[in-house]
């Protein structure tokens, strides 16, 4: 059996698992991915990346080629009933996660990565950093970085317990053939709309609901197409009429864990969701597991192996972020499904004539230097 004392041992091939995968083989580091499924997932959900999130697929050498297979729209723009209230100028790339994981695996792999798959993990013994699969398969690793989603046995390691809980929010998804250019954004009470190309020939469709009826935090579970009206009965149906035929619609529930604490216990550090699962209505889920994970790759490899200063030095750089943006969409997802007239008024007359008040903070999210984070780290 292979012995990977030495190495970074990676749960979970998602987006943070790849991308520090990515970082560190670039650093010459030993790393190893460990992931449950069989291969790297390929379903079709599009997922939006703003500016902080494009940095780092430009440092890691992908940003180009997703660049290709993907859109660029210039625009987004908010619809109450059917008028349009405003419209901001935007910075994002729209794909579909099964490019954005494409590409993530190509590079690891260019650069001699190994993966190795059917690999569920069991048990961590935390005292010899051993790493126990249900496979019986069991493996000596010098550091685990936690990257294996909501449902972290790794969290559970460190004395996270507690289950995740439901939002509130349930989410519809499909992907139509359909050409648009600019994301469009339909506020209606308790609940919201989103569309926007993730190519030139595709569109990615998003509604939200606010609802307590609790609903599995399965990417893939159909619905039909009478489900989604009837959720969306307070919606004008020419939003969503294009689905009448659609055969794959899918529903998922949103569910939040609460941020620890603390972010790392002896061997083990947690990045992406199995650190800070959030709702995602500033679209900041996959764009904070890309900067969590080159952060902790480039501290590996700037601090030199010194863990105790790795992880203080990750867990000052990233817990206030991460505090910051779970606030901030959680408040964007009570303006979102605003319910009472009044409310919803000024909501509109804010973003109408005041556009800079309603995207502040969201500029601000996106205007992020990962480098100059990184830079106020003393070596």
């Amino acid at each position: 059996m292979k012995n990977y004392s030495d190495h970074i041992a990676i749960i979970g091939a998602g987006i943070a698992g790849l991308t520090l995968g990515c970082v560190l083989k670039k650093e010459g580091i030993p790393v190893i991915i460990f992931e449950k499924s069989e291969s790297i997932s390929n379903y079709g959900a599009g997922i939006s990346i703003s500016n902080n999130g494009i940095s780092i697929l430009k440092k890691i050498g992908i940003f180009d080629n997703i660049k290709q297979s993907s859109s660029n729209p210039k625009v987004t723009r908010f619809f109450s009933k059917r008028t349009q209230i405003s419209s901001f100028e935007v910075n994002v790339i729209t794909t579909s996660r099964e490019v954005l994981y494409r590409e993530l695996l190509d590079k690891y792999y260019s650069y001699g990565g190994e993966i190795l798959f059917n690999h569920c993990l069991k048990k961590i013994n935390i005292d010899n950093s051993e790493v126990s699969f249900t496979n019986n398969y069991s493996f000596k690793v010098h550091h685990i970085a936690a990257c294996d989603g909501i449902r972290s046995l790794c969290r559970s390691s460190i004395g996270e317990t507690e289950k995740p809980i439901y939002s509130g929010y349930s989410v519809w998804r499909a992907l139509i053939d359909k050409r648009q250019e600019d994301i469009k954004t339909f506020l209606g009470p308790n609940h919201h709309i989103v569309t926007y190309p993730i190519n030139k020939d595709k569109v990615s469709f998003i509604a939200a609901i606010k609802t307590t009826r609790e609903i599995k935090d399965s990417w893939r579970q159909k619905g039909t197409y009478d489900e989604l009206r009837n959720d969306l009965k307070d919606s004008n149906e020419n939003f969503y009429s294009f689905l009448k035929n659609h055969s794959d619609i899918y529903k998922w529930g949103i569910y939040t864990r609460s941020t620890p604490k603390t972010i790392f216990k002896e061997n083990i550090t947690l990045l992406g969701d199995a650190a800070h699962p959030i709702v995602p209505f500033l679209g900041q889920g996959g764009c904070l597991a890309l900067e969590d994970s080159y952060v902790f790759g480039k501290l590996i490899s700037s601090l030199h192996g010194d863990f105790n200063k790795i992880q203080s030095s990750y867990e000052d750089l990233r817990l206030k972020r991460i505090y910051k943006i779970k606030n901030l969409s959680e408040r964007q997802g009570y303006l979102n499904h605003i319910s009472n007239p009044v409310m919803t008024l000024g909501r509109n007359m804010i973003m109408k004539f005041f556009p800079s008040i309603a995207m502040h903070s969201i500029r601000e999210i996106w205007g992020y230097d990962v480098d100059n984070a990184l830079t106020k780290i003393k070596h």
